[in-house]
């Protein structure tokens, strides 16, 4: 597959999934739908369509799946079983992705069978629900197989990047509103362009500086791709595993949290966040093998990645907080759509390792 061939399938899996977000799940009343002032076009729509869930059961999957490669890894060293591609592994994905569809499934039926969507004798709409999720996520999963780019080790990335292109359009079209009306100063358009300047330059930056450790330190090889997990997995993993200790909490001392609700809460899983992302970052580092002594220089590159990813988190929260235009598509966002574009121009230098269908395999990145 050559690069043009790339785009071409990175559009038509767009078109699929766009089409898939105006597919209503069954047995939803496309009447009572539209009575309620809500158009074909709506983004509402995408609430009740077959692919509802989005990328959530997959996301959470492959994000489980990472935290565990990243604790297991002296284990698995002492092995001698660094093959992070393995049939068991892939499966475990596969089925944790799955379960995750079939219970969401069954809360949002629960949800829509309270509401005038679903009709009061539509019998099995639960069951229905359940099988049209749990089918879509499997076709999720079917897509990011097809889509994978170089230096990750599956194609979810891409598919992430789907939503936040397919949703650009309205975003413009509505900051353009927003600023006709006088809701929000134009000045606003000129601070959201030189975050985005910024916030993409520094990706980059993070990218070809991770590549120049990895060449020097003798990770990889001149003709491949260095892992580069360790570009968009600590800031997402780290919010993830915040948002986790705050449910813990929520749940052993909810009047606690209730104390702290709305930017106090944001504030603390932020800070959260920004410790966690360190120690992500050189829990990546300690997984390559280094040679020529060039451990300084990795782990100061490391740092170097740490410390931005740390200022993009916090950078985007302060733009989510202070400005009101919706074109921005956030800190992580960014980094998937600037990491996804740089996979894309490496698409014919390496196979990329990770396939989540157990029957194939791949050459290791790493």
């Amino acid at each position: 597959m050559d690069l043009r061939q790339m785009i071409i399938t990175f559009a038509l899996i767009g078109i699929v999934y766009a089409l898939g977000l105006h597919i209503p799940l069954p047995g939803i009343d496309l009447e009572a739908f539209a009575s309620l002032k809500y158009s074909v076009d709506s983004d509402m729509l995408s609430r009740i369509s077959i692919l509802a869930l989005g990328l959530t059961p997959l996301f959470a999957a492959l994000g489980l799946a990472e935290i565990a490669r990243l604790i297991a890894f002296p284990w698995l060293k002492q092995k001698d079983e660094q093959d992070r591609n393995t049939v068991l592994g892939a499966a475990i994905v596969i089925v944790i992705a799955l379960a995750v569809a079939a219970m969401q499934a069954y809360a949002i039926s629960g949800g829509l069978g309270a509401t005038p969507l679903v009709a009061d004798n539509m019998t099995g709409f639960t069951m229905l629900t359940i099988a049209s999720c749990v089918g879509a996520t499997a076709f999720t999963i079917f897509l990011s197989d097809r889509i994978r780019i170089a230096g990750l080790r599956d194609g979810l990335w891409p598919l992430y990047s789907i939503p936040i292109l397919l949703s650009l359009p309205n975003n413009v079209i509505a900051s353009v509103e927003m600023t006709r009306t006088g809701a929000v100063p134009s000045t606003q358009w000129l601070i959201v362009a030189v975050y985005l300047v910024l916030s993409v330059a520094a990706v980059v930056v993070t990218a070809f500086l991770w590549r120049s450790a990895c060449h020097e330190a003798g990770t990889i090889a001149e003709e491949t791709i260095e892992p580069r997990e360790i570009l968009i997995w600590p800031p997402v993993l780290a919010i993830t595993a915040a948002g986790y200790v705050l449910a813990f909490f929520a749940f052993i001392a909810p009047n606690v949290i209730a104390t702290v609700q709305g930017l106090p809460l944001q504030i603390i899983a932020l800070a959260m966040a920004s410790i966690l992302i360190p120690l992500i970052v050189f829990a990546y580092t300690r997984r390559l093998e280094v040679k020529n002594g060039a451990n300084i220089r990795l782990i100061a590159i490391a740092s170097i990645i740490a410390f931005i990813q740390i200022l993009l988190l916090v950078s985007g929260a302060l733009v989510s907080a202070f400005i009101q235009l919706p074109v921005s598509p956030g800190s992580i966002g960014i980094i998937v759509l600037t990491i996804t574009a740089l996979g894309f121009l490496n698409w014919d230098t390496v196979e990329v390792e990770g396939s989540l269908e157990p029957h194939v395999s791949a050459q290791t990145a790493s």
